[in-house]
């Protein structure tokens, strides 16, 4: 058992980007910080927070030793769980900016949390399902893309009548944007997972034969 732990301990403090992570925590709070302020005028800027929180979570998926890792005993799934504090420390410091300046944010302190939890999840489980593939660093070409998108979607406010995405007034429909949210954050779910899925299953049939063969 103690094996096993310093073995993952070990694997998550080499694989995190920790300066990195720190980075985007300061810039994550620092943005919500900001929006709360002044909420009327810098609205915008809580979209773009939530593209950090995108392309952060993308790029901890990135594996710079990968021909290495690959080759190892050590599955991705098991790889990708350990990467997971870095999206998850993301989302806890979403979550808390949130609840300690919720007076001055809209009165939707759940839906604000959720966007936070899928934004993480969104980047996390595309690049992983891009890692599945082969690629080494999947995370990094997705952040390029992802960051300025989902920046520039959080300003134009394109189509927020039907499908709104950033709602920030009262009278916006924010019981749709849940569930827009949530749609996304289970698709990405079931995303990644298939991918994880899909490339465990040859090294269990290596497994198996194997034990066949002992």
């Amino acid at each position: 058992m103690a094996g096993r732990f310093g073995g993952t301990l070990r694997y998550l403090l080499a694989a995190t980007q920790w300066s990195f992570l720190a980075g985007a925590a300061l810039l994550v709070a620092g943005g919500v910080a900001l929006v709360a302020g002044w909420p009327e005028a810098l609205w915008p800027l809580h979209g773009s927070t939530l593209a950090v929180v995108v392309g952060a979570a993308a790029v901890a998926v990135d594996e710079r030793c990968a021909l290495v890792v690959d080759v190892g005993p050590r599955p991705l799934w098991w790889r990708t769980a350990v990467r997971s504090i870095g999206p998850i420390t993301l989302v806890l410091v979403w979550a808390t900016v949130h609840w300690v300046l919720r007076a001055r944010l809209p009165d939707h302190l759940e839906v604000l949390v959720l966007q936070g939890a899928v934004a993480a999840g969104l980047g996390f489980g595309l690049a992983t399902a891009a890692r599945a593939t082969g690629r080494s660093e999947p995370g990094t070409v997705l952040a390029a893309t992802a960051v300025p998108l989902v920046a520039g979607a959080a300003l134009a406010r394109p189509f927020e009548t039907d499908l709104p995405l950033f709602p920030v007034w009262p009278h916006e429909d924010w019981g749709r944007a849940v569930a827009i949210w949530t749609v996304l954050g289970v698709t990405v779910l079931l995303v990644a997972g298939r991918a994880l899925w899909r490339d465990a299953r040859p090294r269990r049939a290596l497994g198996d034969a194997h034990l066949r063969d002992q």
